[in-house]
């Protein structure tokens, strides 16, 4: 539902038509990607039918040939499948939750005035935030918004994990979400840089760095077990949650060797006061575990070793 996806099958569709994607790698379509957001913007009334079938569940086929390709490559990290295919229909229109916000005093709607729809965070010092185009587009923060303000009632806590650099749209949302009731917290996580590149993946450059490359550089060499919790390591304790350093190989050897020296290494019993206990120590004042802290503690060379069956629930 958001613009760049939007834009993306639309670009598809009018340069290449109706073909088989089964056939197109997912680089070349992460090219295709690229190219899309070259040019510039189609109007929002070339995007809208699309808008409308994903709005009943539809997924374009390339990305679709995309998702399947993610989804082979998360489970062979053990990484739980966040959902890819799930269809969770929004249970509230953008029109009600825009009424529903307004009522709250939380946005102005200049839709009868044929205007642009802001969220309005002033009473917390932030600026107006544009969710709303005036040719009814509705960007991706309302869509945030829409999946999680019905579900309030129904958790004790929203913990809100997203792209540093949109740290104040979240800081906006969290806001938000509490003058409803939520409890929240946020987990801010940094984007690995890849070097000579800036910007966004809408303008390429991660040759060599994607997952599938990654994982085929490291199957060769060791086994899938020191695989994942090497990936772990490197992703988790090397680059931190900030990701200040590029992606680099010699670094990823080194987190797969330190993953074989604690498999090896690793004793059959309990960790300490068991698992529960051990996590129990990291849990954050809103109630839930940070995984850098964890795992930089853990992972640390004092002499103490993790309980085989300790990295077989956390990190396996």
């Amino acid at each position: 539902m958001t613009g760049q996806t939007l834009r993306y099958w639309e670009y598809l569709d009018r340069t290449l038509g109706d073909v088989d994607y089964t056939g197109h790698g997912v680089h070349e379509l992460g090219e295709l990607y690229v190219r899309a957001h070259a040019g510039p913007a189609p109007p929002f009334s070339a995007l809208r039918p699309y808008a409308e079938r994903a709005e009943r569940g539809w997924v374009h086929p390339a990305s679709e040939r995309i998702l399947r390709e993610w989804g082979r490559e998360l489970t062979t990290l053990h990484v739980r499948d966040p959902g890819l295919f799930a269809d969770r229909p929004y249970r509230l229109p953008v029109g009600e939750v825009i009424d529903l916000l307004a009522e709250r005093d939380l946005c102005l709607d200049h839709r009868r005035f044929g205007g642009p729809v802001y969220l309005d965070g002033t009473r917390w010092g932030m600026p107006l935030r544009l969710v709303v185009a005036p040719d009814g587009h509705a960007n991706y923060l309302l869509m945030v918004l829409r999946d999680l303000i019905p579900r309030i009632a129904e958790f004790d806590h929203v913990l809100l994990v997203h792209d540093e650099e949109i740290g104040h749209d979240y800081v906006l949302v969290e806001r938000i979400l509490a003058h409803l009731g939520a409890r929240t917290s946020r987990l801010a996580l940094g984007r690995v840089p890849i070097p000579g590149v800036s910007g966004s993946s809408r303008s390429g450059g991660w040759a060599g760095t994607a997952l599938d490359e990654l994982s085929a550089l490291c199957l060769r060499h060791v086994g899938p077990e020191v695989y994942r919790l090497g990936m772990r390591i490197y992703f988790i304790n090397t680059l931190k949650r900030t990701a200040g350093g590029p992606v680099e190989a010699r670094l990823i050897r080194r987190a797969m060797a330190r993953a074989s020296a604690l498999l090896a290494g690793a004793g059959h019993g309990r960790h300490g006061a068991g698992h529960a206990g051990e996590l129990r120590r990291h849990l954050t004042p809103s109630g839930w575990v940070d995984p850098y802290r964890l795992t930089c503690e853990l992972l640390a060379r004092n002499g103490r070793r993790p309980s085989r069956g300790l990295l077989d629930e956390v990190f396996l």
